[in-house]
């Protein structure tokens, strides 16, 4: 029975946009398939055929399973990484900045929650094959959150009183909490909060505490 399950769940191929390359086609179903079967729970063979190709095209591409799985996890954080350099070179003071970053995290993940859940699991698995790139990728992007909010602090934007590490944790925890619950509440209350009108909602109330809670009351906004 479970061999059949498997063969059913492998069998399917994945819509590709199709004017991508091989290698970034193999990135995009290998986080898919991570993300819900985990790395021990997916194969190369598996990805090949939700592609469409053979097992051994892959290692033109991927030496192996684990370098493949470990470029799908640098593909995430160069995506995010790239998001937050751009956000802090936009226009507009701390303030709008720091709107800004909220509304695109989620638009991120709402756009990409299988990203958002292969993180997941590394994170609860400190013994994952993934562990090394997450020692490596997250506290650099951390860091980049932390120095704006003390920045934003120096200039006045900011409450001086805010811990800016236990804040930046807060806030990342409220932000993907709120995704990884979802399926939760579909199933206890039929409440879908995933869909667009949730998403712009959610958007709103992040904001609205970011600014109750961080702003100064006074001072200026600036960069």
């Amino acid at each position: 029975m479970k061999h059949a399950s498997k063969n059913a769940r492998t069998a399917k191929v994945v819509p590709l946009n199709r004017g991508i390359d091989t290698r970034d086609r193999v990135l995009q179903v290998a986080l898919a398939l991570f993300a819900d079967h985990g790395y021990r729970g997916t194969s190369l063979r598996d990805i090949a055929r939700r592609i469409g190709i053979k097992a051994p095209s892959l290692l033109h591409h991927f030496p192996s399973k684990q370098q493949l799985y470990l470029a799908v996890l640098d593909g995430i954080f160069n995506g995010m990484e790239d998001a937050a350099h751009n956000i802090m070179l936009s226009p507009g003071g701390f303030h709008d900045q720091i709107r800004k970053a909220i509304a695109d995290s989620i638009d991120f993940i709402a756009r990409s929650p299988d990203s958002m859940k292969l993180l997941w699991k590394e994170l609860s698995d400190e013994s994952g094959v993934g562990r090394q790139v997450m020692k490596r990728r997250l506290p650099p992007l951390n860091a980049i959150a932390v120095n704006f909010i003390f920045r934003g602090q120096r200039e006045g934007a900011f409450r001086p009183e805010i811990e800016p590490f236990h804040f930046v944790q807060s806030l990342n925890s409220i932000t993907t909490g709120y995704f990884t619950t979802a399926a939760v509440v579909k199933r206890l209350w039929n409440v879908n909060m995933l869909d667009a009108p949730s998403i712009e909602r959610r958007k709103g109330e992040v904001i609205d505490m970011v600014e109750r809670t961080l702003f100064a009351a006074r001072g200026p906004a600036k960069s």
